[in-house]
């Protein structure tokens, strides 16, 4: 990850101080990338997504209610609880994530 970071910023630097750098072949890569970075959270949500539907039939609890009492300490440590605080907050990242990506490739 860090090593993919340090050369995303070496690509900013030199893409700022040469704009004309910018040609079609990168262009379509860096879409190319975002395209598919969107492609697999959108998986990740889905499965998350389903995942918390199991949770809410087995307890018979919407996940929005759920975490609002499991964050104040009013569900318990139960293995199921903690699983269920997870995905919530994985569901919860990714979404900030496809948003993100989103806003970016929008621009």
């Amino acid at each position: 990850m860090k090593n993919t970071l340090e050369k995303v910023r070496r690509l900013e630097k030199y893409l700022s101080l040469n704009s004309s750098a910018v040609d079609n072949v990168l262009d379509t890569a860096i879409d190319k990338l975002l395209t598919y970075e969107i492609s697999r959270l959108l998986e990740l949500k889905a499965r998350l997504t389903d995942q918390l539907e199991k949770f809410e039939d087995i307890y018979g609890m919407n996940s929005d209610n759920f975490y609002n009492r499991y964050e104040k300490g009013k569900m318990g440590d139960n293995m199921d609880f903690i699983e269920w605080a997870s995905t919530v907050e994985m569901l919860n990242n990714a979404e900030k994530q496809l948003l993100l990506l989103k806003k970016e490739s929008i621009q």
